[in-house]
C-alpha cells in the first residue's frame, strides 16, 4: 500500500512537472515572441518614417523651384519647368498654380479654360493648406493628398509611398504636424484610433487587439503610425512554436525527476533509519564535560551515531533532521535514554556525575515520555538528577509550551539546559521566564574569544546574566588553551564554568569514556558537580 501510494505520488509529480514546464515555457516563448514582434513593428515604423520625411522635403524643394522661376504665370515655359520638376520627383503627381482661391493650371492638364475653384482646406496652418483625400484635377474621380502654399499646389504621390512599405499584416498612417496647434492630422493611409496626445507620446499602444507604434520626425513636420494585430504578431511556424513547448515539458520533467529521486532518497533514508531504530543499530558516544579549572570530568553529553547497513557513517545533522521531519525523533531519544542507563549506569550512581541528552519539543509532547523517564530512573536505581536534558533554542520558539515542558522535567528531578544559547529564539530578556538550570554557550561565541569579532563582546554579558540568575554555564567548542584561560578568569573565582570541546575530549564509546573518566580522576573526590535540581 505504501509503495503503491508513493508510485502514484511520483507519477503525479512527474506529470505535474511536465505540464508546468510546458506551460511556463509556452508563456515565456509567447512573451519573447511578443517582444520581438513589438521590436519589429518599431523598426518598420522607423523605416516608414524615414520614407515619409521625403514628402515634405520634395514638396519644399519643388515649391522653391517653381516659386523662383520668374516665368510668366501659367505660361508654356512655366508649365514646362513644373513638368520637369514632377518628372524628376518620385513623390509628386502634379504641380499647379493657384491665385485667389482658384487653380489656373497644372502640369497634367495645362492651362485650364476656366479656373477651378478650390474647396476649403482640411487644415490651414498659417497659410499652408492641406487637403487629405481631395479630388485631383489631373484624374477626375481620384483622391489624393494636396499641399498648397504661396500660390503653388502640389499633389503628392502617396500611392508610391504606400507600395514601398506594403508589408502585410502591418499597416500605417501618414500624418503631418500643424505648427500652430502642434497636433498631428491625417494625410493618407488608414485612420487610427489614437488621440493626439498618444501620437505625440510616441509610445506603443494596444487597443482592441491591435498594437500601434507612433513615431514623429525630429526635423520635419511628419509622423507615422504603424499598426499590427496581436494575433498576427504572435503567429509563427507550428513546428517552431512546438519546440519551446517540448523543451519546457522536457525541462519540467527533468526537474520533477530530480525531485522524485530526492524524495525517494529521503523516503529511503527514513525507512532505513526507522529500521535501524527497530534493530537498535544506533550507537551512543559520550563527550566529556570538564571543569575548566581542575580538568576533571564532571559529566558527559550523550550523542547518537549511526552507521547504516552499507557501513556508511550518516551525519547526525542528516538523520536527526530526517527524524524530526518524519515525526519520530522521540524514538531516537528513547533509544539514547535506554543506552545511557545501560552503558554508564555505574557512573550515574556516583551521585555527582550527570549525562545530558538532547531533547526536542516533539519528544516532550510524545505520549509516555515522562512515564518512561520515571521507569528508567527506578529500574537503573539512579537519582533523576543524574540525567539532564538539553533543549535546543528552536524548541523554545513557543515560550508557553517550553515553560510547561521545562517545569515538568524539573518536577521529576531532572536538570534542564538551553543548548546552543545565543543562536536561536531565546534571549537574555526572557531567560528568567524559562526557569532552566543551565545554559550551554554556543561554539560560535567561543570561537570569538581572543579575537576582535563583535560577538566576542556578547560573552561577558551572557556570563554576567547567568551569574545573576544563578545558572550553571557550559561552554561548547573549547579548542584552545587561550579559551580555557579566558573562561577561568571570567569565573572570578566565585563559580566554576564547565567546558566541552575537542581540546577537552572527543565523543567516544562508553567503554573508552569510562576509561578516560577513571584515568582522569575519581568522581567521588571531585569538588565539581553538575547542577542538581531538587524535586521540589
Amino acid at each position: 500500500m505504501y509503495q503503491a501510494r508513493n508510485r502514484i505520488l511520483d507519477a503525479a509529480l512527474l506529470v505535474a512537472g511536465v505540464g508546468i514546464g510546458a506551460v511556463v515555457a509556452s508563456l515565456a516563448f509567447r512573451d519573447l515572441k511578443l517582444k520581438a514582434g513589438q521590436r519589429d513593428l518599431e523598426q518598420y515604423a522607423s523605416r516608414a518614417l524615414l520614407r515619409m520625411e521625403a514628402l515634405p522635403a520634395e514638396s519644399s524643394k519643388a515649391a522653391n523651384a517653381v516659386r523662383n522661376d520668374n516665368l510668366p504665370f501659367c505660361s508654356d515655359q512655366d508649365l514646362a519647368l513644373m513638368r520637369r520638376v514632377v518628372f524628376y520627383s518620385p513623390n509628386l503627381k502634379d504641380l499647379g498654380r493657384v491665385k485667389d482661391g482658384k487653380l489656373y493650371c497644372t502640369t497634367g492638364i495645362g492651362r485650364m479654360p476656366t479656373p477651378m475653384p478650390i474647396p476649403a482646406a482640411d487644415v490651414d496652418d498659417r497659410g499652408e493648406k492641406f487637403y487629405a483625400l481631395t479630388p485631383l484635377a489631373i484624374a477626375p474621380g481620384a483622391l489624393g493628398m494636396v499641399v498648397e502654399a504661396n500660390g503653388i499646389s502640389i499633389a503628392l504621390n502617396t500611392q508610391a509611398y504606400e507600395t514601398a512599405f506594403d508589408e502585410p499584416p502591418r499597416i500605417f498612417t501618414g500624418m503631418f504636424l500643424a505648427r500652430a496647434s502642434q497636433s498631428a492630422f491625417y494625410a493618407f493611409g488608414h485612420h487610427e484610433p489614437l488621440s493626439n496626445s498618444e501620437i505625440m507620446a510616441q509610445s506603443l499602444v494596444e487597443r482592441a487587439g491591435v498594437f500601434y507604434q507612433p513615431l514623429c520626425s525630429k526635423t520635419l513636420r511628419v509622423c507615422i503610425v504603424a499598426a499590427e494585430p496581436r494575433i498576427a504578431m504572435m503567429a509563427s511556424d507550428q513546428v517552431f512554436a512546438a519546440l519551446p513547448l517540448f523543451g519546457g515539458a522536457l525541462g519540467g520533467g527533468c526537474l520533477a525527476l530530480i525531485l522524485i529521486l530526492y524524495f525517494r532518497r529521503h523516503r529511503s533514508l527514513e525507512r532505513r533509519l526507522k529500521r535501524a531504530i527497530r534493530n537498535r543499530a544506533l550507537t551512543v558516544v559520550y563527550q566529556p564535560v570538564v571543569d575548566l579549572k581542575t580538568r576533571a570530568i564532571a559529566g558527559a553529553e550523550a550523542l547518537a551515531r549511526w552507521t547504516d547497513e552499507a557501513n556508511e557513517i550518516v551525519s547526525p545533522d542528516v538523520f536527526i533532521a530526517a527524524a524530526e521531519q518524519g515525526g519520530f525523533i522521540h524514538e531516537i531519544t528513547k533509544l539514547v535514554l535506554e543506552r545511557v542507563v545501560e552503558e554508564v549506569d555505574d557512573l550515574l550512581r556516583l551521585g555527582n556525575f550527570q549525562v545530558t541528552i538532547n531533547i526536542t519539543m516533539q519528544d516532550l509532547t510524545a505520549p509516555g515520555l515522562y512515564d518512561l523517564l520515571s521507569r528508567s530512573v527506578q529500574a537503573a536505581k539512579i537519582d533523576a538528577s543524574a540525567l539532564g536534558f538539553e533543549l535546543t533554542e528552536r524548541s523554545t520558539a513557543d515560550p508557553e509550551a517550553a515553560k510547561a515542558a521545562i517545569a515538568r522535567l524539573k518536577s521529576l528531578g531532572h536538570t534542564v539546559y538551553i543548548d546552543d544559547f545565543g543562536t536561536g529564539y531565546s534571549s537574555l530578556a526572557y531567560l528568567h521566564d524559562l526557569a532552566v538550570n543551565a545554559i550551554k554557550i554556543d561554539r560560535a561565541f567561543t570561537a570569538t574569544v581572543g579575537t576582535e569579532a563583535v560577538t566576542a563582546s556578547v560573552v561577558p554579558q551572557i556570563l554576567d546574566i547567568a551569574s545573576q540568575l544563578d545558572l550553571m554555564v557550559v561552554v561548547e567548542g573549547i579548542e584552545t588553551e587561550r579559551q580555557v584561560e579566558y573562561f577561568n578568569q571570567a569565573s572570578h573565582g566565585t563559580r566554576c564554568i564547565l567546558g566541552q570541546g575537542w581540546l577537552l575530549g572527543k565523543p567516544v564509546p562508553a567503554a573508552e569514556f569510562r576509561r578516560q573518566f577513571h584515568t582522569g580522576g575519581n568522581a567521588e573526590s571531585q569538588e565539581t558537580q553538575l547542577p542538581v535540581q531538587s524535586a521540589n
